[in-house]
């Protein structure tokens, strides 16, 4: 071997043998927090299921700080036991990283719930009950009705007039796109048979021409406009209880789209500056058709006031369209027996309005149910890449009810978010005998499908539309696993290709979910260097019949180590 060689030879080996103890220093160094630092909490004798790919459930993991610090076998974490970690024994629990809800909103006025109303003489029974339960309340509101509850599927306010004749009262229909107000709110909003239809709006009428009380998208306001707002101390009360809700059912991250609080976010900043936020809150403000600078300097000033962990703001949150329910949705053929909904923007609008959004480097969400709404949406997405560059973004659509067959692939291609609803498919009467007959066997087959959007590599992010329907988790994943009501009908499920695996609803309600709100890399899964928030169940849903999911329990919440919320069975 030439001289000039051994020496070249013997120099790059001196560099390897140095570039290996770099590299053993370094890893020692990456490893060593782990290794030299004890934990706070060691949880063991667990099934944990950590939401990473091709990973199989450990025995137990560490958490220190906020943090976990390390997930392994019972040996490893007992490793990290120090004069002061306290150890936690799960009894072969399963652990999944903490519940993510991807749409939800925060409803601060009291009202009856009137969800799973089986029938008009029900709704009147509940809003009697709220009523008396509240006599101070000068307006009396309900949320939740669907149209199947009403004769002939066609609400009116005689229902109403008949319990409260001389008492305001307004319900929501579970859409939250229409309500239905009774003639003294009617009276008292100045609302008449001689009002017209509000720009993107409608009043619903009897063939001579006098209001049957049913209001529409843009026409709600006539009315709910006139409704008094709960006080700031009102507001906080229903925060706190709200919160204690969401933890009791394995939440510790809340998105809210509710297109900013408004007058709600002082009670945010109250219960933050207690120590009482049992979630993360991402936070959505509202997508203004024509934003001015100063919109979007007030926005951008609020993303960058809050970055979390515990609060965030970055979204803004616009309707392309309404609900097939109401028959607002925005669609390319007409639904059954006529109508083709009612589009909130042009699409030159919308491109406009997102392409300035996105330009200022807020995350856009948009409401779309139907299939041309949804596509309008996907055109505003790529338009305003085009104009103004590569980055990630993440655009979401909310709802996503009834796509185009050919515009799922766009998602992906478009890096666009499919963020879905579990219990928009539970096929209960206004499911089967309002929504499905609506759109017609075609369009009803695909519709509130889950699996197409992960058949089409999508990232879809699971959530409850709260106080829509219920953010109790758990039924959202029955739900979505099976197609089935609660009680298991129909047989097989409603249009059965649709469903998902548990492990994939978990993932959407997970991993997901934190990825839709950037928040992918401090949450979302149970791995070292994420936050320690995580859910303790009562069974192991991953195995057995989906009628487990249902008599599962949360037994414990924990949200950045601290425990948010515990059953009394496991103290």
């Amino acid at each position: 071997m030439p001289k000039m060689w051994a020496r070249r030879n013997n120099l790059d080996m001196r560099k390897i043998g140095l570039a290996r103890v770099l590299g053993a220093i370094l890893g020692l160094l990456a490893t060593s927090p782990a290794q030299a630092q004890h934990a706070d909490r060691i949880f063991v004798d667990g099934k944990v299921w950590t939401a990473v790919d091709g990973h199989l459930p450990a025995q137990a993991f560490a958490v220190r700080g906020d943090r976990i610090l390390a997930v392994g076998s019972n040996a490893e974490m007992r490793a990290l036991i120090g004069p002061t970690t306290a150890v936690v024994d799960l009894h072969g629990k399963l652990v999944v990283p903490g519940f993510n809800d991807a749409h939800w909103h925060f409803q601060s006025a009291e009202s009856a719930d009137l969800a799973d109303t089986a029938d008009v003489t029900e709704i009147q029974a509940r809003l009697m009950a709220f009523a008396e339960s509240h006599p101070k309340a000068t307006w009396i509101t309900g949320n939740g009705w669907g149209y199947a509850a009403f004769p002939g599927k066609v609400p009116h306010r005689k229902y109403l007039d008949s319990v409260f004749p001389d008492r305001p009262v307004v319900i929501w229909e579970r859409d939250g796109h229409m309500c239905l107000a009774n003639s003294k709110a009617l009276g008292l909003a100045g609302v008449t048979k001689d009002t017209k239809d509000p720009e993107y709006g409608r009043l619903e009428r009897e063939a001579n021409g006098d209001l049957t009380g049913e209001l529409k998208e843009a026409a709600v306001e006539l009315v709910a406009s006139h409704i008094p707002e709960p006080d700031a101390e009102a507001r906080y009360q229903a925060l706190r209880r709200t919160l204690e809700q969401a933890a009791s059912y394995g939440l510790t991250s809340l998105q809210s789209a509710s297109q900013g609080w408004g007058d709600d976010i002082p009670a945010l900043d109250r219960v933050l500056a207690e120590g009482n936020l049992k979630t993360r809150f991402y936070v959505a403000l509202a997508l203004k058709k024509h934003p001015t600078n100063d919109d979007l300097h007030d926005d951008v000033a609020l993303k960058d006031r809050y970055r979390g962990p515990l609060l965030k703001f970055g979204s803004v949150k616009g309707f392309v369209d309404g609900t097939v329910d109401a028959k607002t949705a925005v669609m390319v053929e007409p639904f059954v027996g006529g109508g083709n909904g009612i589009a909130n923007f042009t699409q030159n609008e919308l491109n406009q309005a997102v392409a300035a959004y996105d330009r200022v480097g807020l995350q856009v969400m948009l409401h779309a149910i139907g299939d041309k709404a949804i596509h309008m949406a996907l055109d505003a997405y790529e338009n305003a890449a085009k104009v103004n560059g590569v980055r990630d973004r993440r655009d979401r659509v909310e709802h996503v009810e009834v796509p185009l067959l050919a515009d799922l692939p766009r998602f992906k291609q478009l890096g666009v978010i499919a963020v879905t609803q579990p219990l928009f498919a539970n096929p209960d009467e206004t499911t089967l005998n309002n929504f499905a007959v609506l759109l017609g066997p075609d369009r009803a087959a695909h519709a509130d499908s889950f699996q197409i959007f992960d058949d089409a590599g999508a990232v879809q992010a699971f959530g409850s539309d709260h106080p829509v329907f219920s953010m109790e988790v758990l039924k959202s994943i029955y739900c979505a696993v099976t197609r089935m009501t609660p009680q298991g009908t129909p047989k097989g499920g409603w249009y059965p290709e649709g469903r998902v695996s548990v492990e994939a609803a978990l993932k959407h309600f997970t991993r997901d979910a934190a990825y839709a709100s950037f928040d992918d890399d401090v949450k979302g899964t149970i791995t070292p260097g994420k936050l320690a928030d995580f859910v303790v169940l009562s069974d192991d849903i991953l195995t057995g019949p989906a009628e487990k999911i249902l008599q599962t329990k949360v037994l414990m919440t924990v949200m950045g180590g601290q425990p948010t919320y515990r059953a009394g069975e496991f103290e």
